[in-house]
């Protein structure tokens, strides 16, 4: 009994790598396909377990275009995933060619030295804070910034654009890494009983 139990455990130890594998072949293929409902089913049901390819997926369904760019770049350049990085250069690629950049769009594909010089220019921009509220006017992000200023550091509003509106969005925090962002998004829960969002900016 004790042998048959170890035979399946051995065989399930050396079938795992396979279904490891196999998982973001799946999520490839549904991404080729323009299979986006099964995207959203997997990563809303959890069953994307693998860090880069839910990162990558969740950027896909952002709302803000800028953040979820400045997101594939910063998947690409950290993933070891060979299929990962197709699609993600497959992404970015569709993003210059929607704004009429069909030189550029190419080239991402294509020009590794010309994709490096873009994406570090992008990288450099990138910030992370924590995001208080989003208003159309700059009046009522004023309020907000001033309501927060007296108990949180760094507190800037910057311009967003949200499906071809304009608005100003109140974030706290200015940091290079993700981590400290949350430290300060879970300091804001504590003082204010506000849940604030991660931003990328």
């Amino acid at each position: 009994m004790q042998k048959h139990r170890f035979l399946q455990y051995l065989a399930f130890l050396l079938l795992l790598p396979t279904f490891l594998l196999a998982q973001p072949k799946v999520w490839y293929d549904a991404y080729l396909e323009n299979d986006v409902a099964r995207l959203q089913a997997d990563l809303n049901t959890n069953k994307i377990t693998n860090p880069d390819w839910k990162q990558f997926i969740q950027a896909i369904f952002m709302e803000d275009v800028e953040e979820a760019f400045t997101r594939f770049i910063s998947v690409y350049q950290s993933t070891p995933n060979q299929l990962l990085k197709k699609v993600i250069l497959d992404r970015i690629s569709q993003y210059y060619y929607a704004k009429g950049l069909y030189e550029t769009a190419n080239r991402i594909l294509t020009d590794e030295e010309f994709r490096n010089q873009i994406f570090s220019v992008r990288e450099e921009q990138i910030y992370f804070g924590v995001q208080l509220g989003a208003f159309s006017s700059m009046d009522n992000a004023e309020k907000a910034r001033k309501k927060y200023s007296g108990s949180v550091a760094n507190i800037s509003i910057i311009t967003k654009d949200s499906s071809g509106k304009k608005l100003y969005a109140v974030i706290a925090g200015k940091f290079k890494n993700r981590e400290d962002a949350e430290k300060l998004e879970n300091e804001i829960q504590a003082k204010f009983g506000k849940k604030g969002m991660i931003t990328q900016y």
